[in-house]
């Protein structure tokens, strides 16, 4: 369409994307969202053991090792302190262990 204006959304604050991994990732369990919440660059800077690089690394022991250890879990945020970019978060994560 010539001279309409594009469509824009609001960019989410580093609070509002840190909720949503919770919700959409790891409550949820969808590794896909990883997509779109990660940056391409991404880089973990304290992986677990057996993780791989970025977010195929994050997205592949999420749904090979976590998930299926894990398939109850949930993870609580109990508090959360943001300053700018940063955000700290406090959280309880519940699961039974039904994994090897």
């Amino acid at each position: 369409m010539s001279g309409s204006t594009p469509t824009t959304y609001p960019v989410p604050s580093p609070t509002e994307i840190i909720a949503r991994f919770g919700r959409e990732v790891l409550n949820d369990k969808n590794v896909d969202a990883i997509d779109e919440i990660a940056a391409e660059d991404f880089v973990e800077l304290d992986p677990v053991p057996g993780q791989g690089a970025g977010r195929e690394g994050l997205k592949e022991f999420l749904a090979t090792i976590a998930f299926p250890a894990f398939p109850d879990q949930q993870w609580v945020t109990e508090e959360q302190i943001t300053s700018g970019e940063k955000v700290v978060s406090r959280f309880t994560w519940y699961g039974t262990h039904q994994g090897t």
